[in-house]
């Protein structure tokens, strides 16, 4: 089953390290343009690397190994040196207000097909951000993010040996946005390595966060085997969470219909009228509170229209009752999922948005702040407020074998890059 190992990770020796506040980023993925700038500030933030902006039309791959290849040398980034295992503990306020802590594990994954039901994907890809970490991948030969993935812990084997651990004062520290933070212990000793390593052997494990990443490696690995030059099995760097860590949340992704030709409010919700109950609400503020009230009900979305003060409540009529006609090719287990319901007859029956268009996010654009959205649903064609999807909903297709759309699911807090970083084969610096 799952093959995990530790490593020599290359990690940050510079002041102000062992803080790491202003050398670590969030992922890439999750990064906007002012954010980045704001990150690049500092000359040595591991966003210049793994989120890399060439300038006067050079190669930004190019650009980001030869930064990481110059850091190794000038030792801002040292590599340890034994292997290890590290543990991270992220506190973070929950989706309530209330103190939440998740804790996790860095180490090296084998890299799986996903045919071997080990390494188990839950939401379908895009072509662009797989191409371009691939690419990065390629240039700078480091797994740089971690990829983030739940597995089983029966018995909270692991849990109870990544508890003893944390207790202890740790090796590297960061604050991470508003009110989060971050702390990594180094674990070297061999029979806590042997039994982290032995509590996971036998599990499968599922992709939270990172699927682009994940088959990225695949990809690039097949291509150095192809060529010659693949180092054994190919890894990548995990972050191994419990299923049943208590600080696991999954946060909803919202939606926005933007720039729809010939789009009539009024005329979709007559459209709506045979599926849905549709309720008033005079304040829009009040949206996300409503739609929050009745989570685990399937197919509540709270809905606003461009040029409207208010919104609306829409709410399936056939929750709990038959499927409705032309949900037949729907496996059971993505019938109720509020994105699969939103995507199906919505997005596809009323407003002409296929499935093709919409991964190819034509005239769609993903929103995680209910806020912000709330404040822009008068500039556009509709804005869709969503539930979150639940793990177990997650867990129960993926374990089917089968993907949610895109978009479906927003792990929080996200992981860290900079944290670790875990090199493939020899160090750039080694490297003429």
């Amino acid at each position: 089953m799952a093959h995990i190992e530790p490593f020599r990770a290359l990690r940050y020796t510079v002041p102000p390290a062992p803080d790491l506040t202003r050398l670590i980023a969030p992922p890439y993925d999750v990064i906007g343009p002012a954010e980045r700038r704001r990150l690049a500030e500092n000359p040595l933030n591991i966003v210049h690397v793994d989120l890399p902006e060439a300038g006067d039309g050079g190669d930004p791959y190019r650009d980001a190994a030869a930064r990481l290849a110059r850091w190794i040398r000038d030792g801002v980034l040292f590599r340890d040196s034994a292997d290890a295992l590290y543990v991270a503990e992220q506190e973070f306020p929950g989706p309530d207000g209330s103190p939440r802590r998740r804790r996790g594990l860095f180490a090296r994954l084998r890299l799986e097909p996903y045919a071997g039901g080990v390494v188990i994907p839950h939401e379908r890809t895009h072509d662009g951000p797989r191409a371009d970490r691939t690419r990065l991948l390629a240039a700078t030969r480091a797994n740089l993010s971690p990829i983030f993935f739940l597995h089983p812990d029966p018995g909270a084997r692991v849990a109870a040996i990544t508890g003893g651990i944390v207790v202890t004062p740790p090796h590297a520290w960061a604050r991470v946005g508003e009110g989060d933070t971050v702390r990594l212990w180094r674990v070297a000793e061999r029979r806590t390595i042997d039994d982290l390593v032995g509590g996971l052997r036998d599990q499968w494990v599922l992709i939270a966060d990172g699927h682009h990443r994940y088959e990225s490696a695949l990809a690039h690995h097949a291509e150095r085997s192809a060529a010659g030059g693949g180092e054994g099995m190919g890894h990548v760097l995990a972050y191994m969470c419990s299923l049943d860590d208590p600080g696991l949340a999954i946060l909803p992704i919202h939606r926005v219909v933007h720039s729809l030709p010939g789009f009539d409010p009024a005329r979709v919700r007559q459209a709506l009228a045979p599926s849905f109950d549709l309720e008033p609400k005079a304040d829009r503020a009040d949206l996300p509170r409503a739609v929050a009230a009745e989570a685990g009900r399937a197919g509540v979305f709270g809905l606003l229209f461009g040029g409207e003060s208010g919104g609306w409540v829409a709410r399936w009529r056939d929750g709990a009752a038959v499927d409705p006609p032309g949900f037949e090719d729907l496996p059971a287990p993505l019938r109720r999922l509020d994105v699969v319901l939103l995507q199906r007859l919505v997005f596809e029956r009323i407003l002409g948005l296929d499935a093709g268009r919409q991964a190819r996010q034509e005239h769609l654009e993903y929103v995680k702040d209910a806020g912000a959205l709330v404040d822009r649903g008068r500039e556009v064609a509709m804005a869709v407020l969503l539930n979150p999807t639940r793990l177990e909903q997650v867990i129960d297709a993926a374990r089917h074998g089968l993907r949610l759309p895109q978009k479906s699911t927003f792990f929080h807090p996200k992981v860290p890059t900079g944290l670790v970083i875990d090199p493939i084969g020899d160090l750039p610096a080694d490297r003429p």
